[in-house]
């Protein structure tokens, strides 16, 4: 077939770019316009059904079939533009392989019209969509290496793009197969990129006698790699990235070096503080090392003290040990107790690791009251400023390390012999209640707290560390930048900000308010209302008796109750939301997704993207919003 007349380089170009393969089509080479078109249709369908399908759970293919939309206009403009210097006086020899490619497209594309739930061909498309990321990937890998052997020049990277591609592949296979995370070590073993590199060098100088090939760096294809493993770790390990390597150059100024639990150990006397009856508010600080707190059944506060000094030479170290100690002062109705110690090593900033167990008498059952406003600024991470902030020890008022205890400290009652036992106890019963209230800082180290009577409400913060606090009588806050955060058997609200770790708070008597950045939050046995939000990790609530409030932007939502006692508000941008609620009660629902799909075996009326419907009176409202799949079911039924 004799071609027509001299085609326009702009009208190639322009075409090219509205639609890929449209500019083939221009130019005469239909094969290669039919193979671009289907190709995208089929790549922006896939992913379109993906999303539709459940667009969290193959997040990561969404990724790779996006970034191969713009691959697609690149090689419909250049190989358009390509094809017009190559143009013969006769069309290019049509392939039985080209038709039945544009064939298994078309199949490919009806299918993907066709899918829809609940079919068993819906079911095995979302299957393999699990499992095609590894594949895909060693699928180019090869043509890397086919393309390498067919190039007339010797392509320095394309042999370790390949094997970098397959690697990837075939450890995303590996995790979606055994459920673990294997990629993540892709974080230690990039730099084997380098050394791939230089033996393809040599190998290049050992063979460039026997061969002539030039050597070229193959960019496209160590781009692709570089992309591809990117891409993928940034999705898959994207639990763990918000960045808490930044917290190590937040306040530089001043930073200190904590020493840890080794080297020479000391063992110090036992402090004892008096405790009088206007006493209604313990303050604890430490820098480095464990605090701990406790009740006994002592009128008075004891403290152990076990001091840490991590150096070689032991004089050095007992003369840091000696400097060591807790300083106890008083100032009206408040009892401070701070660590203190002296700094040595290399730089002068390290800080010896000093553990401190403190037991409190145990006071009697009493009313919760609102939290006192603490007088400290824990806002500030700078120790200086909270020494500042410390009642001056040499003040008139203070008490500085007091070691004895008189009896007249005891907060009992002796009869005269003009009293009566009926008019001591009414004697007694006339006492005021103390509202004991604590509040516990540390800069790097856990806080622990158990069988504690403070109804004046309980202050924890960790700048690192763990937080543990359970069988406390009394509100409780909590706050932390990096570790863990554990509340059990609190009588009071809660409330707990962390910026990066995990939440656990179970069998709270009041309401629950949680904030994380970077951490999953999970609460049992909760009687208030709760409040959860983390940016991200995931939310697991079980037993929930008030209205829920629970948000997350990129994890799953796990809720299941056997009552509804209060209005829920669950909302999950990046994440499945699975509700299991009472079958007989009285609430009214409606949910809607952006992507996936909803399920539930309640009597709901349930449409493509939302879900409604009212069980008993409807008294209070279940509102669910999600990218992603929602799930309702029933207590009791099979999952």
């Amino acid at each position: 077939m004799k071609t027509g007349r001299r085609k326009s380089r702009l009208l190639t170009v322009l075409l090219a770019f509205l639609w890929p393969g449209a500019g083939h089509l221009y130019t005469g080479e239909y094969t290669r316009g039919l193979l671009l078109a289907a190709g995208i249709l089929l790549d922006g369908g896939t992913i379109v059904r993906l999303a539709d399908a459940d667009g969290a759970k193959h997040l990561l293919l969404i990724v790779y079939l996006g970034l191969a939309l713009p691959v697609f206009y690149f090689i419909s403009v250049y190989d358009a533009l390509q094809s017009l210097d190559r143009r013969t006086e006769t069309q290019p020899g049509l392939k039985l392989r080209d038709g039945i490619l544009i064939m298994v497209a078309g199949i490919l594309l009806m299918l993907l019209l066709m899918l829809r739930q609940p079919t068993t061909l819906f079911t095995w498309f979302d299957e393999a969509a699990n499992y095609a990321v590894g594949p895909v990937l060693g699928l180019l890998a090869v043509g890397l290496v086919l393309r390498q052997r067919l190039a007339a020049v010797f392509r320095l990277g394309s042999f370790t793009a390949a094997l970098f591609i397959a690697a990837a592949g075939g450890l995303l296979l590996w995790d979606e197969i055994h459920s673990s995370n294997v990629f993540a070590l892709m974080r230690y073993w990039w730099p084997a990129l380098f050394i791939c590199l230089g033996g393809e060098l040599v190998a290049y100088s050992l063979l460039q006698r026997r061969t002539r090939k030039q050597l070229r760096l193959d960019f496209i294809g160590s781009m692709a790699a570089v992309v591809i493993a990117g891409f993928g770790f940034l999705v898959t390990q994207y639990a763990d990235l918000p960045f808490r390597w930044i917290d190590q150059y937040v306040d530089l100024n001043g930073a200190q070096d904590y020493g840890e639990e080794k080297g020479f150990h000391y063992q110090k006397e036992v402090l004892v503080v008096p405790m009088e009856e206007k006493t209604t508010a313990i303050q604890i600080y430490n820098v480095n090392g464990t605090v701990t707190l406790q009740s006994g059944n002592n009128d008075y506060i004891s403290i152990d003290t076990e001091v840490w000094v991590d150096i070689d030479d032991q004089a050095e170290a007992d003369k840091m040990a000696d400097k060591a100690k807790i300083e106890a002062s008083s100032s009206g109705e408040k009892i401070t107790l701070q660590a203190k110690s002296s700094s040595y090593g290399d730089n002068g900033t390290r800080k010896p690791r000093i553990n401190i167990t403190v037991t409190v008498p145990r006071l009697p059952n009493v009313q919760v009251e609102e939290i006192a406003e603490p007088d400290l600024d824990l806002e500030s991470d700078d120790p200086a400023a909270q020494e500042s902030s410390t009642p001056d020890p040499s003040s008139s008022n203070s008490s500085n390390n007091v070691e004895q205890v008189s009896a007249s400290n005891t907060t009992s009652i002796t009869p005269t012999p003009e009293q009566s036992p009926e008019q001591v106890e009414e004697q007694k019963d006339e006492q005021p209640m103390r509202q004991l209230s604590v509040l516990v800082h540390t800069d790097n180290g856990p806080i622990k707290i158990k069988n504690l009577d403070a109804p004046g409400g309980v202050e924890l913060s960790s700048d690192t560390g763990e937080i543990l606090a359970e069988g406390i009588n009394g509100s409780i806050q909590a706050k932390a930048n990096n570790g863990t955060i554990t509340l059990r058997h609190i009588t009071g609200d809660a409330s707990i900000t962390l910026l990066n770790g995990a939440v656990t708070a179970a069998s709270i008597t009041g309401n629950v308010f949680a904030e994380a950045t970077n951490g999953a939050l999970k609460m049992t046995s909760i009687s208030g209302d709760i409040e959860a939000d983390t940016k991200n990790g995931k939310i697991n609530i079980n037993e929930a008796s008030g209205s829920v409030k629970a948000a997350t932007l990129n994890g799953g939502i796990e809720l299941a109750s056997s009552v509804v006692g209060g209005d829920w508000d669950v909302d999950s941008s990046v994440g499945e939301i699975k509700l299991t609620v009472p079958q007989y009660g009285s609430y009214t629902v409606y949910g809607s997704v952006t992507f996936g799909a909803i399920t539930t075996n309640l009597p709901l009326e349930v449409s493509k993207k939302t879900v409604r419907g009212t069980v008993g009176d409807g008294q209070y409202r279940l509102q669910i919003n999600a990218n992603n799949s929602i799930a309702i079911q029933y207590a009791g039924a099979e999952q």
